[in-house]
C-alpha cells in the first residue's frame, strides 16, 4: 500500500505541474481518477493515524481516565457554563430592547400629552376674528415652548395653519428653535388630520445623509368644528442629551451610528465594525481612544419614514448600539443604593464562593481518586510483567483497604501459590526422574532372561500400578535341574514397597543359595526353612506394619516335583489332569512375627500340568459394575486355555483382565507367574518374561 500511495503522489505531482493542460484537453477523466485515488488514500491514511493516536493515547488507563473525566465532566461543566452566559446576555439583549422601546414610548408619550396641552391653548387664539394676531401666536408658541425645552432643550414646536384671506399656508416656530425652514415647512400627507407620535427619521426636503436624523415627533391638528384648521408638531432630535437620558434610565452606554447592517448569526457576540464617519451620537467619553470595555451591541429601532409614513430599510436607517457586558448586568442588578439588590448579590457571591470550593475540592478528589485507581492498575501490571519473566517473589504493596486492595492481596496470594506449585512442580518432577530411576533398578531386579528347563516351560509378568511395584517374582536357577520360583506382594504401594521388594528379593537369593550349599547335591528340600530365614529377616530389619505375603517353590526336573510354601499368599492354582488344586500349604505373612513357623508340601508333577501364581491385583480388579474379576473366572480361564503354551497362556490372562479392568488407573499391581510341565520334545527354545510399566 505505501508503494502504490508513492507511486500515486508522483503521478498527481507530474499531472499538476507538467501535464495538466494535456490531460484537461486529451484525458480529463484521467486527473479526475487521480484526485479522487489521492483522496481515498489520504482518507485511508488519516484512519490508520487516527487509530495509531488512539491506540498509543488510550493504552493507558491513566489517560483514559483523564479523557474521561474531560468528556464527562470538564466538557459539560463549560457548555453549561457557556449555555448560561450566552443565554444571559441573549436575555439582556432582549431586556435592553425592551426598555428602550419601552423609554422611547415613554417619551413619545410625554411629548404627545405636551402636544395635545400646547394645542388647547391655541385654539383659543386661533378662533379670532378676523385673523389670528401673528404676535400673539408667536408668544403664545413661544410660552409653550418653554416648558417644552425643559425637559427637551433641543426640542422645537411648529405651527402651520393655511390663512383664509391669501390662501397662503403661514408657519410658526418657537424662538431658537434649530428649524430653519419655516417657510419650506409642510406636513406629510399621509398624516392628514390623524394624530401621531413616535420614532421618525426626517427625510422629507433632503436625501443627504448629514440632514436624515432620527426625532421623537408627535403631531397633532386642530378639531373639527375650528374654522381655521391647524397642525401642531412636536420634534425632539434623537441626540446625546436623549441618549443621555436613556443611559440613566438603563445604565448603559449607548452610540447612535448610521449604514449599520443586520448581524447573521452569531454576530451579537462580535465586535461591530463602525467607522468613526458613522457615529452620530453617543455617551461615551470622546476623549477615550477606544467606545467601551466591551463590544457595542446593535438594537434596531425601526423608525418611520417622515416622507413616506413607511418603516425606513434597515441599511438606510441610524441604528442605536448598546453596550452589553457581564459587569454591566450585574451592576446594573445590584445597584449599591438597592440594599435588597446588594443582599442578594452578597448571597450569590457566598454560593459561588462555595461552589467553586466544592468544583476544586471535587477535582482534587477526582484527582486522588484516578491515581489511586491508575497506580493500583500500574502495579498489577508490573506485577504481571515479573511473574512473565518468571519471577514469582515479587509482591505488590497493599497500600488501600478496598476492592483495588483486596485485588492486591490476591495478586500476591496468586503469586505466592503459584511460586508454592512451581515449588512443587519442582520437586514432583525430581521424585518422578527418581522413580524413573526406581523403575529402571527395579526392572532389572526382575528376571530378564528365564531359565531352560527340560521338562517346563515358565512365564511371568509383573504390571505396577504406579511407576514402581511392590509385587515381586523371580526366577532362581539352582543347577541344571532345579528352578525356584518366587512370588511376593509388599505390603502398599510405592518407593517403600519397592524398596521393601529389594530387601526381599537380596533376602530370598542370599538364603536360598546358602541353602544350596548346605544341602548337597542329593540333599532334602527345605523350603520351608529358607522361608523361616527369610521371615526372621524381614521381621528384623522393617517396622511392625510392613509385612509382605510370600510363596516360594522349588522344582526338581529330575524328579519331577514341586516343593513349595505358602506365607500368607493367594493360593496358587495346580491343574493336575481334570482337578484343581491351591496350593496353601505354609503359614502367615512374612514379617510379623520374628519365630513363625511355616509347613512344606511336595506336589507330583506330570506332563499337562498347570501351575499358576497371581497377586490379588489380578482376581480383585474391578469393572464398571464393581464386580471382581475373581478366582474361579481366572480358572475358568486357564481351564479353556490350558493347552496353551506357558507364555501364549499369560498373554491370555493379560488380556482378559485388562478388558475387564474399568478404572484407568489400576488400584493394585497385578502379578502373574505360570508353569507348564512339558513333554521335553515341544520346547523350542527360550522363552522370555516382561515387566511392563
Amino acid at each position: 500500500m505505501g508503494v502504490f500511495a508513492l507511486i500515486v503522489v508522483l503521478l498527481w505531482i507530474l499531472q499538476t505541474l507538467f501535464f495538466a493542460p494535456v490531460i484537461v484537453r486529451y484525458v480529463p477523466w484521467l486527473g479526475f481518477c487521480l484526485d479522487l485515488l489521492l483522496v481515498l488514500l489520504a482518507v485511508a491514511y488519516l484512519w490508520r493515524l487516527i487509530k495509531f493516536l488512539r491506540t498509543r493515547l488510550l493504552w493507558k488507563i491513566k489517560r483514559r481516565l483523564f479523557l474521561a473525566h474531560i468528556f464527562i465532566g470538564a466538557i459539560p461543566v463549560f457548555l453549561v457554563i457557556f449555555i448560561f452566559w450566552i443565554s444571559a446576555l441573549l436575555f439582556y439583549y432582549q431586556l435592553s430592547y425592551y426598555f428602550i422601546s419601552n423609554q422611547i414610548g415613554i417619551h413619545s408619550a410625554q411629548i404627545l400629552a405636551l402636544n395635545l396641552s400646547f394645542r388647547e391653548g391655541l385654539q383659543e387664539l386661533m378662533t379670532q376674528n378676523p385673523a389670528p394676531d401673528p404676535g400673539a401666536l408667536q408668544d403664545a408658541l413661544d410660552t409653550d415652548a418653554r416648558y417644552l425645552l425643559a425637559a427637551y432643550p433641543s426640542a422645537s414646536i411648529t405651527l402651520s395653519f393655511r390663512d383664509v384671506k391669501t390662501d397662503r399656508r403661514v408657519v410658526y416656530v418657537n424662538q431658537g428653535s434649530s428649524v430653519s425652514r419655516a417657510k419650506e415647512y409642510e406636513a406629510p400627507r399621509w398624516l392628514g388630520d390623524r394624530e401621531f407620535s413616535g420614532l421618525v427619521i426626517e427625510d422629507t426636503h433632503s436625501s443627504d445623509d448629514k440632514k436624515r436624523r432620527l426625532f421623537l415627533k408627535s403631531f397633532v391638528s386642530s378639531d373639527f368644528q375650528h374654522d381655521i384648521p391647524f397642525s401642531l408638531e412636536v420634534s425632539v432630535p434623537f441626540d446625546r442629551y436623549m441618549l443621555d437620558r436613556l443611559k440613566a434610565a438603563l445604565g448603559q452606554d449607548m452610540l447612535l451610528a448610521k449604514h449599520v447592517t443586520r448581524p447573521g448569526i452569531g454576530g451579537m457576540f462580535q465586535n461591530a465594525e463602525i467607522p468613526a464617519e458613522n457615529v452620530i451620537d453617543s455617551t461615551i467619553d470622546s476623549a477615550s481612544s477606544d467606545l467601551a470595555p466591551s463590544p457595542p451591541y446593535p438594537i434596531f429601532l425601526f423608525p418611520v419614514s417622515w416622507d413616506t409614513g413607511t418603516e425606513i430599510d434597515l441599511s438606510d436607517s441610524q441604528v442605536l448600539l448598546v453596550e452589553l457586558s457581564t459587569a454591566k448586568l450585574l451592576h446594573n442588578l445590584f445597584r449599591s443604593e438597592n440594599t435588597t439588590g446588594k443582599m442578594i448579590f452578597g448571597v450569590l457571591q457566598i454560593i459561588f464562593a462555595f461552589f467553586l470550593i466544592v468544583e476544586l475540592a471535587s477535582i482534587v478528589i477526582g484527582i486522588l481518586l484516578t491515581k489511586s485507581i491508575t497506580n493500583a492498575v500500574h502495579n498489577l501490571d508490573r506485577g504481571t510483567e515479573f511473574v512473565k519473566r518468571g519471577d514469582f517473589s515479587h509482591r505488590i504493596v497493599v497500600r488501600s483497604d478496598d476492592q483495588l486492595g483486596a485485588l492486591a492481596a490476591s495478586f500476591n496470594q496468586m503469586t505466592e501459590y503459584v511460586q508454592h506449585l512451581v515449588k512443587e512442580r519442582v520437586q514432583k518432577e525430581r521424585l518422578e526422574r527418581e522413580l524413573e530411576i526406581a523403575k529402571e533398578v527395579q526392572e532389572r531386579l526382575f528376571p530378564n532372561r528365564i531359565p531352560k528347563m527340560t521338562r517346563m516351560e515358565v512365564a511371568g509378568i509383573c504390571l505396577p500400578a504406579r511407576t514402581v511395584s511392590g509385587d515381586y517374582y523371580d526366577f532362581l536357577l539352582l543347577g541344571e535341574h532345579e528352578l525356584g520360583l518366587a512370588l511376593g506382594d509388599i505390603c502398599g504401594k510405592g518407593i517403600s514397597a519397592a524398596l521393601l521388594m529389594a530387601n526381599l528379593q537380596a533376602t530370598l537369593r542370599s538364603n536360598v543359595m546358602n541353602a544350596k550349599r548346605s544341602q548337597g547335591q542329593d540333599g532334602e528340600k527345605d523350603v520351608a526353612g529358607v522361608v523361616e530365614r527369610v521371615n526372621s529377616q524381614i521381621y528384623s530389619y522393617t517396622a511392625a506394619n510392613k509385612f509382605a505375603t510370600f510363596f516360594y517353590a522349588l522344582y526338581d526336573d529330575r524328579r519331577q516335583t514341586i516343593t513349595y510354601c505358602n506365607a500368607g499368599h493367594n493360593p496358587p492354582l495346580y491343574f493336575n489332569g481334570g482337578r484343581i488344586r491351591r496350593l496353601s500349604a505354609g503359614g502367615t505373612v512374612v514379617g510379623i512375627f520374628a519365630d513363625s513357623k511355616y509347613e512344606e508340601e511336595t506336589v507330583q508333577a506330570k506332563t499337562g500340568d498347570v501351575f499358576v501364581a497371581y497377586t490379588d491385583g489380578i482376581v480383585e480388579s474391578m469393572n464398571e459394575y464393581g464386580e471382581e474379576f475373581g478366582e474361579n473366572r481366572l480358572a475358568g480361564l486357564i481351564e479353556e486355555n490350558r493347552h496353551l503354551d506357558a507364555n501364549s497362556l499369560k498373554e491370555v490372562i493379560v488380556s482378559q483382565v485388562l478388558s475387564w479392568t474399568f478404572a484407568e488407573e489400576r488400584d493394585d499391581d497385578m502379578t502373574l507367574v505360570i508353569a507348564k510341565i512339558v513333554d521335553p520334545r515341544e520346547i523350542n527354545g527360550d522363552t522370555s518374561s516382561e515387566t511392563l510399566g
